[in-house]
């Protein structure tokens, strides 16, 4: 099961605390809210302002070891091992960092209070690693090789003193152990900072030879190539020093540096084999830049003003090919140029069949789960007799705001500049109105695709598109797909493959899906405010009720702005049936309800249904919502949960809410109570508050899945 998205918010604290770990039986001597500090030979306990909760169904809590000692001064080799034993953790803690790298995570918060500050030079080597300063880090990692091989050879006097020796097998055998574990921890290190520095090539490659055709230069799937080798390289390195770590008796060591070893070996474990998962990916990323054989994608343009379950309704499509690393082929498509094309018929799937009994493509992202939509729609594309493809990839429209933001206005043929504020007015105008002619009234994306991808492959912009992908593909403005196996799996590593949360066994879920209908483009005119409450009875029953209210925000002086700006590029006689389908008009939708599998429905404001989606095997409550200009509206529905808790004596309530793809971003408020014997005994996320009444409530907005827990008891 893919991770899910964590909560976005501030915190006292880098970690997340996981309500669906098991804890325990085992005691700490560390309290709540208290952090183990190092001063000098005493590790002491430092008081948070925080209170951390842990799931009473969850996993082994961390583990602390108190220690409290005299003042004392240890033996030059020790002096050594304090110093390789810090190293191996900050070493492990770098190449965390590294690895976080891609989700902007910072080294600083990994190692703070976890390494010793005579080890500046493993700390600098990861700051310059994250902050692309390959050369100094690379100086960093041999420093650190430098120092290993000295520490070693220091501890030649123990070898020879036989009497110290034979006292000592297990303390000598186990600070050999840990120096060479050390070296190569440090080589991995160097490993993989030369890794980054191949893949950091990339980008600039690929703007290079897809900006300017220059293919001189060797190919980036070759240049992918190295990196991917460095980081394998890395991983043996790595793997090596986790044998060695596990040969250590770390009774055998002094008691100011168990801790710190201990630590090691926990973390070491589950760092390498993050590392060798992720290297299985390795192929897979070749094959999508087409590294052996060309890679034919879909690029479905989905129009999010007009929602549909997995973004937006396609309007268009973009066939790309990609071969070594280059763009070869891309060719914008109007949908109902294929469409129009098929005469047959496609009868469609019953969960739209209200909607319409002939299914095409414009209409097949039906399924909330991606690869559902997907694969419909490449098997579509084949009976509608249009080209075959290998990935499908959906864009929401939404997105062309953040890359214009960055690349500035973008000079459309003779017609004008797009900018990030008046591109979706401009676009949806031209097309609905066809400005452009009967004939082909999306010519205008024909000639806008080519010149924004002109403006935005250009290498200063290289950081800024990366952060503004990494923001989509949270946000589910990107969505991919593919038949293969290999290829499903990165994508679900990722994070891209859009997919519907599974039924998990007693773990309550709720999305909602909104279809849009008539064909109006009013849904960046919609607020839309989800409240969604729990209440647990003394014999662990939960009934939930689901509010949606939304909001049609469109105004006249919306209306006088948009003819403005359509008079600036000389479109003067404006139709008004073209404004009511750019927004103005009737908000018409369909409201799909998504809960656990078996819910049932005990009471409801309007005609709601329920029914059952048999591809993701859950069930929902189905219902419609029409909105005018200037009105608000809202449903609730009431439903009983097909399990129970059990509160003897506690258990734990879980709930995944996810957001609809290309939605942005519902106002999500969660309020959970029990009757007067059950009571509350924590609760996930921290910035849950309780009212006057005792209830539970957690505020955000939906901009991304989220996890609420809450532990209740008699």
């Amino acid at each position: 099961m893919p991770k899910k998205i964590e909560d976005i918010k501030e915190s006292d604290s880098s970690k997340r605390i996981d309500l669906r770990n098991k804890v325990s039986n085992k005691k700490t001597k560390k309290k709540i809210g208290e952090n183990l500090v190092r001063e000098k030979n005493i590790i002491f306990k430092e008081k948070k302002d925080f209170i951390s909760v842990k799931d009473l169904e969850g996993g082994s809590p961390n583990k602390y070891v108190y220690i409290k000692g005299e003042r004392h001064s240890p033996p030059k080799f020790l002096g050594n091992l304090l110093r390789v034993a810090a190293a191996g953790v900050a070493i492990v803690l770098v190449l965390n960092s590294l690895n976080a790298y891609y989700k902007g995570k910072s080294l600083e918060k990994n190692i703070s209070k976890s390494a010793y500050e005579g080890y500046s030079f493993l700390v600098d080597a990861g700051k310059n690693a994250t902050k692309i300063q390959f050369e100094n880090a690379i100086g960093s990692f041999n420093m650190a090789q430098e120092h290993f091989k000295e520490a070693e050879n220091s501890l030649w006097f123990v070898n020879t003193d036989q009497s110290f020796y034979a006292k000592n097998v297990n303390l000598v055998k186990s600070v050999d152990l840990l120096l060479k574990s050390g070296k190569h921890f440090a080589e991995a290190g160097e490993h993989f900072t030369n890794a980054l520095e191949e893949f950091n090539k990339i980008p600039l490659y690929f703007i290079s030879k897809n900006a300017n055709e220059d293919r001189a230069n060797p190919s980036i799937t070759e240049a992918l190539k190295i990196g991917l080798e460095k980081t394998n390289l890395a991983i043996e390195k790595v793997a090596l020093a986790e044998e060695m770590i596990n040969e250590v008796e770390v009774k055998s060591l002094p008691a100011d540096v168990r801790a710190k070893v201990e630590f090691l070996k926990e973390n070491v474990a589950s760092f390498s084999e993050t590392l060798k998962e992720t290297s299985k990916h390795f192929p897979a990323i070749l094959e999508l830049l087409g590294d052996r054989y060309p890679h034919r994608y879909l690029i479905l343009l989905q129009n999010n003003d007009e929602i549909r379950p997995t973004g937006g309704f396609i309007g268009s499509y973009i066939i790309l090919d990609m071969n070594n690393g280059y763009i070869e082929k891309m060719d914008v498509h109007d949908v109902y140029d294929l469409d129009g094309s098929y005469g047959g018929k496609i009868e469609a799937p019953e969960i739209i069949q209200d909607f319409t009994k002939n299914l095409r493509l414009r209409d097949a992202n039906y399924s909330p789960d991606f690869a559902v939509s997907a694969a419909k729609i490449k098997w579509i594309m084949q009976k509608q007799k249009g080209p075959g493809v290998d990935t499908v990839i959906a864009v929401n429209q939404s997105l062309l705001k953040d890359f214009l933001e960055i690349t500035g206005p973008v000079q459309v043929g003779r017609f004008g500049k797009l900018n990030a504020d008046n591109y979706r007015l401009l676009l949806s105008y031209v097309i609905e109105g066809k400005i452009w002619g009967d004939e082909d009234p999306k010519h205008i994306l024909k000639v806008f695709v080519p010149a924004f991808k002109e403006a935005i492959l250009k290498e200063e912009y290289i950081g800024k598109i990366s952060s503004r992908i990494y923001r989509a593909i949270q946000q589910k403005d990107i969505l991919m797909w593919s038949g293969y196996n290999d290829l499903q799996a990165l994508f679900d590593a990722t994070g891209l493959s859009g997919r519907t949360t599974p039924n998990i066994e007693k773990e309550d879920y709720l999305s909602v899906i909104v279809f849009s209908l008539g064909g109006t483009k009013s849904e960046k005119f919609i607020d839309e405010d989800i409240s969604h409450s729990t209440n647990i009875d003394e014999f662990g029953n939960i009934t939930n009720e689901v509010t949606i209210k939304r909001t049609h925000n469109f105004t006249e002086g919306i209306y006088r702005e948009w003819r403005k700006t359509l008079n600036a590029y000389g479109i003067k006689n404006i139709s008004e049936s073209v404004i009511d389908i750019l927004g103005r008009g009737q908000n018409r939708t369909k409201i799909r309800v998504y809960v656990p599998e078996g819910s049932t429905l005990i009471d409801a404001t309007g005609a709601v249904e329920t029914k059952y989606d048999i591809d993701i095997r859950k069930t929902y409550f189905y219902t419609g919502m029409d909105l005018k200009a200037g009105e608000s509206k809202e449903i609730t529905i009431k439903y009983k949960l097909p399990f129970k808790l059990s509160l003897n004596p506690v258990d734990t309530y879980k709930i995944t809410v996810q957001k609809q793809a290309g939605s942005k971003g519902s106002i999500f408020t969660k309020t959970i109570s029990g009757d007067e014997k059950v009571h509350n005994l924590g609760s996930y996320p921290s910035s849950t508050r309780i009212d006057e009444e005792g209830r539970i409530i957690y505020a955000t907005n939906l901009l991304y899945d989220k996890y609420f827990s809450s532990v209740w008891g008699k």
